[in-house]
């Protein structure tokens, strides 16, 4: 094969996904009235804030009703983890506080289809199968709610879904010096939603198996690798005290909404409530509305994971406990070596636990989230869950079963394509 026919046959897939997806964004920006990637946004409290570093100051100076703010001494935060306006330091630079960010994050989306794609290749070995599950989990779930719009409360959403995509990617590769992104995208995915910490422990563990060395040294160079996330974890935990008092308070707490809660912004008793709405509230067409339905008809990849989930655990369970390996081994991927097998596995239920935790951590909150289709909290999880479906996968080997994955994907793009449209001319028809 030549150089140029390989570098073609490199291409096409990104040509094909990158123009599949970009087709569709036209046609949200068609049907969404005024709203457009060129448009200007109100609700831009990161670069509000980065505009008030580069000022020398840590509040915002004056109230904007409109904004979330968090209220303290009588000055006024932004209320939300910081990374995002570190992100947009460069921006405000050039725009001031007009940055334009509706085009920003739709090239975060356009990026995260990349890694998703990236990701799968590196663990299925098959383009194809990566093409398809990308655009499933980019398309067809609830990110597309979430993937054009650059408000305050959905940047953040966007640029966690990349980094964690990017974090998982770079624990994966054979690169052992990809552990420097790794960690830094998982901290700087932290500073966007706190709870994706949670997923800290599948990189650090990712990270350290790559290392393939003794115990001491694996750790002494993961601690190396982690320099400059824990650089940036620094920074967080300095303005969260130099705001307000505490290396753990973003400054949610202190908004009004939270003040005036005799339950303040958690509590257990509301766990089963958004439980329920997470998992069994089926009002579709309420758009836009508050707290949103059940995320797994929102994100049909869940109902493919979980199938996959359950079709691995027969398999495991026969294999592992009943002793049929002989049985199972065409189906169980032979060739693996046993030690990857395990730590397969042990990713596997990790990412199961770590992102139904993740689910149970939301229901504690006030809300699960204003104005929104679908079900907004809960994309914060699609990585996790896509990263188990492909480490499900690449043990199952599916072969041609993969594409049953069209239909719910089709479902989902249609539903949220639908959601979409609607809500943004909510607020721009």
């Amino acid at each position: 094969m030549t150089l140029e026919k390989s570098f073609i046959n490199k291409i096409i897939p990104y040509v094909l996904i990158f123009t599949i997806a970009i087709i569709v964004y036209i046609f949200i920006y068609a049907y969404s009235g005024e709203f457009s990637p060129f448009m200007g946004n109100g609700y831009n409290s990161y670069s509000r804030q980065a505009q008030s570093w580069l000022n020398g100051q840590l509040d915002l100076g004056d109230n904007v009703p409109w904004l979330e703010l968090a209220i303290y001494e009588e000055r006024y935060y932004v209320s939300f983890p910081p990374f995002p306006s570190v992100f947009m330091l460069p921006f405000v630079l050039f725009y001031g506080i007009n940055t334009p960010d509706n085009a920003i994050v739709l090239v975060i989306s356009l990026l995260s289809l990349f890694y998703a794609y990236k990701l799968g290749c590196l663990l299925l070995k098959n383009k194809k199968y990566a093409m398809l599950l990308s655009l499933f989990l980019v398309l067809g779930t609830n990110y597309l709610h979430v993937s054009l719009w650059g408000a305050v409360w959905y940047i953040a959403q966007n640029m966690a879904f990349l980094l964690m995509l990017m974090a998982f990617y770079y624990s994966l590769t054979k690169n052992n010096r990809h552990s420097v992104i790794a960690l830094f995208a998982m901290c700087a995915a932290m500073g966007c939603r706190p709870f994706n910490a949670l997923y800290l422990p599948v990189v650090l563990y990712l990270v350290y198996i790559r290392e393939n060395k003794t115990f001491l040294a694996s750790m002494l160079k993961v601690y190396i690798y982690s320099i400059p996330a824990l650089v940036l974890g620094l920074f967080y935990m300095w303005l969260n005290y130099a705001r307000f008092g505490s290396v753990f308070e973003f400054g949610h707490n202190y908004l009004p909404e939270f003040v005036n809660d005799p339950h303040g912004q958690f509590f257990a008793g509301r766990v089963l409530d958004n439980l329920h709405r997470i998992f069994f509230n089926f009002d579709l067409f309420d758009n836009p509305m508050f707290h949103g339905f059940a995320f797994w008809v929102a994100s049909p990849i869940v109902v493919s994971y979980a199938v996959c989930l359950c079709i691995f655990i027969y398999v495991f369970i026969r294999r592992y406990v009943f002793g049929r390996a002989k049985e199972l081994d065409r189906v169980f991927d032979s060739h693996i070596k046993t030690e990857q097998k395990s730590n397969d596995a042990l990713v596997i239920f990790a990412l199961l636990i770590l992102a139904l935790a993740h689910l149970v951590a939301f229901s504690f909150h006030r809300t699960l989230g204003g104005h929104q289709f679908g079900s907004r909290y809960t994309v914060d999880t699609l990585p996790a869950f896509y990263l188990g479906m492909l480490f499900i996968l690449k043990r199952l080997s599916p072969g041609n079963s993969i594409y049953l994955n069209v239909i719910p994907m089709l479902f989902g793009f249609a539903l949220n394509f639908y959601g979409t449209v609607t809500f943004l001319s909510y607020y721009y028809g």
